[in-house]
């Protein structure tokens, strides 16, 4: 069964006919596609569901991107009916990724075996090599603290990209709570005993026209990277102290297999 994606979208700086051929290409690629859009986002993604029936968004106010990421995920584990994988990816990642490395999306996603687990997706060293210096500095912090945490060598688990199975996903939605997902979440998994293993990947390269934020190429981005950075070692932290926790995780039972037994 192909995958299902996971998106978030806040003011995607992209054209409608973009918005269109991203939306083609990945209904090819994976078996649904659900999106949270910001309230005050332009509505012709919203009606872009009308035109591809594996499409399904979801408006909803901007309470940040740990917010809507957990909205994302809830309205596809609920939803979703069948054995599935997801694959979560920010919104705007997803566009480049379908514009510039498409056959290697597509190759990833046909080869994405997490039956019981979480991948960490990251970045490749030549993909890297593409963003700012503000963010690849600033990355490095979290991503040294997160390999030594997870025993995982040269991790990447900053690229707002991931994969999970619906176990996994049911962990994670009835204990997330916190401002950064890409460290919680596999956290999480982490304190549940859910098998964590991660792979870096050539589709997510940097495109200044579609990813840049506020400030990436001068000395006034380091503030707000390292600020998310000091986020994520807190967050690290916490999650490392919650391991010596004696109670189990909680689990949420909706969506399938579970509704109707």
């Amino acid at each position: 069964m192909q995958p299902v994606l996971l998106a978030t979208v806040h003011h995607p700086n992209v054209s409608l006919p973009q918005l269109q051929q991203v939306v083609a290409s990945v209904s090819k690629i994976f078996s649904s596609i659900y999106v949270t859009i910001s309230s005050v986002t332009t509505t012709d993604i919203t009606h872009l569901r009308d035109k591809a029936p594996k499409f399904h968004c979801r408006v909803i106010d901007p309470h940040g991107a740990a917010d809507a990421r957990r909205k994302v995920l809830e309205s596809g584990l609920r939803d979703v009916q069948y054995a599935a994988p997801f694959f979560y990816c920010d919104f705007d990642k997803v566009v480049v990724a379908v514009e510039r490395a498409e056959s290697a999306l597509e190759t990833f996603v046909n080869h994405l075996q997490v039956v019981d687990g979480y991948q960490i997706v990251g970045r490749d060293s030549v993909v890297m090599r593409t963003y700012p210096a503000t963010w690849r500095e600033t990355e490095a912090i979290t991503n040294k603290a997160a390999s030594a945490v997870f025993g995982l060598p040269d991790l990447d688990i900053t690229a707002g990209c991931c994969a999970f199975s619906q176990e996994a996903a049911r962990y994670i939605l009835a204990n997330s709570e916190g401002l950064l997902t890409d460290t919680e979440w596999p956290m999480l998994c982490k304190a549940a005993k859910v098998p964590i293993t991660a792979i870096k990947v050539s589709f997510l390269p940097y495109d200044p026209v579609v990813n840049a934020g506020r400030d990436d190429d001068n000395w006034r981005g380091y503030a707000s990277r390292l600020r998310l950075a000091y986020q994520a070692l807190q967050s690290l932290e916490q999650g490392a102290d919650s391991l010596n926790r004696t109670d189990p995780l909680k689990q949420v039972r909706v969506g399938w297999p579970y509704n109707g037994h």
